[in-house]
């Protein structure tokens, strides 16, 4: 029982995501709900920038992808504080202002009401 012990306490320890990491995979989300599934070439930039591996990505949208729609009401305002961020950068007018994945800094098209007009792309799971 000693080796089972011994090869328990070897395995690797679960650790999250540096808070930037996941500020940057929240980002691309919420910024492509309407479609939040990156394609290759997105998860190996999304990887290289969050310092994770490529697997690590895909797990981590998977997971997003069923929380998200697990809670859509908590996860919905969540989405609005990464619009409400993006749309002050664009305000301020920082460098690469708005998402830095193309397309509208709000999740699910182009309004800034958080998708409340109706188009938030829930039709894409």
């Amino acid at each position: 029982m000693i080796l089972r012990s011994r090869f328990l306490d070897a395995r690797r320890k679960r650790r999250n995501f540096s808070k930037k990491s996941s500020e940057i995979l929240n980002e691309y989300f919420y910024s492509n709900l309407a479609n939040p599934y990156p394609s290759e070439e997105v998860k190996e930039e999304l990887a290289r920038k969050c310092g994770i591996t490529v697997s690590q990505v895909s797990n981590w949208f998977g997971n997003k992808r069923i929380r998200y729609k697990k809670n859509i009401v908590k996860a919905q305002e969540e989405a609005n504080m990464y619009a409400a961020k993006a749309a002050a950068a664009a305000a301020a007018g920082s460098p690469g202002a708005g998402s830095p994945w193309g397309g509208s800094p709000y999740p699910g098209g182009g309004s800034s009401d958080g998708g409340a007009s109706g188009g938030a792309g829930f039709g894409a799971f």
